[in-house]
């Protein structure tokens, strides 16, 4: 079976990800996989079915560079 169009990028096919059923975006920064029940996104090690709307992105990207930040100076 052909890989799926990634919902966001519909010009490019994603693709497998290792032995597994799923695929995901070839974009780096993309983050968006595909199973046999749809698409998803990890977010805080949790699956996120559906579509996340741009501010919810906006959010978890900057949570993430927050975590980074506080990581890496010890706190």
């Amino acid at each position: 079976m052909p890989s799926p169009p990634c919902d966001r990028h519909t010009n490019l096919e994603m693709v497998p990800f290792g032995q597994t059923l799923i695929d995901v975006c070839p974009v780096p920064s993309c983050g968006r996989c595909h199973d046999d029940q749809g698409y998803f996104e990890v977010v805080d090690g949790k699956l996120v079915r559906g579509q996340i709307s741009a501010p919810s992105r906006l959010f978890v990207a900057t949570e993430r560079i927050v975590k980074t930040l506080r990581a890496s100076a010890g706190r």
